[in-house]
């Protein structure tokens, strides 16, 4: 868990600034799990809170929608956020300094991470994914069931034996 000290920006006019330099090695951040978080974040007190900006590189480990194997997929966290001053979330604004001026970035990372996945995550574009029946993965082995002829269409299979 990173906490950043922002308590100059709490009395500071606005425009001030402070930046952070987040190199970090894997993490947990609650369901989700990457290998690095590499970037800048950038805080500027303005008015009614602070602005944050970030620019910042990750690995994540995600599961194939097709084959269900863990892989890492590498993006890009760029974001803007307004955070709220000394514990006080306001309406519209869901993340707030401690009132000490302290600044947890991993919950904003956190949901910024899965804004940024696609819907449907692929390990490779050619995943052939796993057997309905057998749940053997494709990508690996062969189906190891019986082929099977769907009933709506055994009287056409009939007709093609003829």
């Amino acid at each position: 868990m990173v906490q950043l000290d922002l308590s100059p920006l709490i009395g500071a006019r606005p425009g001030e600034r402070l930046s952070f330099t987040l190199d970090e090695g894997p993490q947990q951040l609650d369901d989700i799990s990457v290998a690095f978080l590499r970037g800048l974040i950038q805080f500027t007190r303005v008015q009614g809170g602070i602005l944050v900006e970030t620019w910042v590189e990750t690995r994540v480990e995600v599961e194939c929608s097709r084959c269900l194997e863990l892989f890492l997929y590498d993006t890009v966290l760029e974001l803007e956020e307004i955070i709220g001053l000394g514990g006080r979330a306001r309406p519209g604004i869901s993340y707030a300094l401690t009132e000490e001026g302290w600044f947890d970035p991993f919950p904003l990372l956190r949901e910024q991470i899965w804004v940024n996945l696609p819907m449907k995550l692929l390990c490779r574009s050619d995943c052939r994914g796993i057997c309905p029946d057998c749940g053997a993965n494709l990508n690996r082995e062969p189906c190891r069931c019986e082929k099977k002829i769907d009933p709506r269409l055994a009287p056409l299979a009939q007709f093609l034996e003829k």
